[in-house]
């Protein structure tokens, strides 16, 4: 059976992963999440177990070949959120992670939700990365304008949590 895979990056906002995490399976959707390291130090690995009844990935090399096992189950792949890191290795196809490996190997549909600093969304290279996933086919879930935590106002908010789990399960729906 296929599964919504979601990867959670670094960033303050992974807080949010977790409602969307929680909705969808209140849909009855199954969902497989997979973290960096980063995504760590923001929310425990537990609070998904919990969420999901599955164990969660976060070393490519604990178990075989987990990038390949991922791919192969996943029906989408969605980064939630996604750090301006994150969206850079993406972009330029640096695989040095569990959640960039998978990225790589996936043959499915792709989301990403950005999350950061207005300023570090703005930047150039930002932007530049954004562009390249967008030629590559990756969906990107558009941050909101809003006070992000450090006090800067601007686009870099992560979408609500609504709108990332309404595109998930779309994407989902139409790739069975």
């Amino acid at each position: 059976m296929k599964e919504i895979v979601l990867a959670v990056s670094g960033s303050i906002a992974a807080y949010k992963a977790c409602e969307v995490v929680r909705t969808i399976t209140k849909q009855g959707f199954p969902v497989r999440v997979i973290m960096t390291e980063n995504a760590t130090k923001f929310v425990g690995k537990i609070t998904f177990e919990a969420l999901t009844g599955k164990s969660v990935r976060i070393n490519e090399f604990d178990t075989g070949m987990a990038h390949i096992d991922l791919k192969n189950i996943a029906s989408v792949f969605a980064v939630v959120p996604a750090s301006a890191n994150t969206i850079g290795k993406m972009a330029n196809g640096i695989a040095d992670d569990l959640l960039t490996s998978t990225y790589l190997a996936c043959t499915c549909p792709i989301i990403i939700a950005p999350s950061m600093n207005p300023g570090m969304y703005l930047h150039k290279a930002v932007q530049r990365n954004l562009d390249t996933l967008r030629t590559d086919g990756v969906h990107i879930v558009s941050p909101d304008k809003g006070v992000v935590v450090c006090g800067d106002e601007g686009y870099g908010k992560l979408a609500t949590v609504e709108t990332i789990t309404e595109t998930i399960i779309q994407f989902h729906k139409t790739s069975l």
